[in-house]
């Protein structure tokens, strides 16, 4: 059974995706500006896809935020 997505485990996922400590994210800012790239949000999306939480790229890259997708991401129940 998968963990439940929390926004602690989100930022987590950022930060692996990212190759940085959790404490370098900045919720507000475009994660963009702090690294991410396509092929990283898209890594993600198959991972969060794999919690049962049905997103997809281009919602995410709609707000790339960790605030946004923390909200996106733990409003969702599982499939």
């Amino acid at each position: 059974m998968q963990q439940e997505l929390t926004p602690d485990l989100v930022l987590e996922h950022v930060a692996k995706a990212l190759g940085v400590p959790t404490e370098e994210i900045t919720h507000s800012e475009s994660l963009l500006d702090q690294g991410m790239d396509s092929i990283r949000l898209m890594s993600l999306v198959e991972r969060w896809r794999a919690h049962g939480i049905e997103t997809d790229f281009a919602t995410l890259a709609e707000e790339p935020t960790l605030q946004a997708w923390q909200k996106i991401l733990t409003n969702h129940r599982p499939t």
